[in-house]
């Protein structure tokens, strides 16, 4: 898979607050696709900004982090029950 150095969006999710947002995106890094998370923050003016806050996790331990957040979940759910 190629990828530009324009990162190609894969989802969005709502933050808590409605002004920021995570951006999951496919992003080349010197060569090698990764994902990035990145934290987007709404200005008065409507438009979305990238804000320095960001993840970037190589496919070797996407899965191996998807795992971990999906564990998280389960143990926020049970204890919020």
């Amino acid at each position: 898979m190629t990828i530009s150095n324009h990162p190609r969006l894969v989802a969005s999710v709502k933050k808590s607050t409605g002004r920021e947002e995570y951006r999951i995106s496919l992003r080349d890094f010197n060569g090698t696709t990764k994902a990035e998370i990145r934290v987007f923050e709404r200005h008065r003016d409507h438009d979305w900004e990238p804000t320095p806050r960001h993840v970037v996790v190589g496919a070797d331990y996407l899965l191996e982090l998807i795992r971990g957040l999906l564990d998280a979940a389960a143990l926020l759910k049970s204890e919020a029950a």
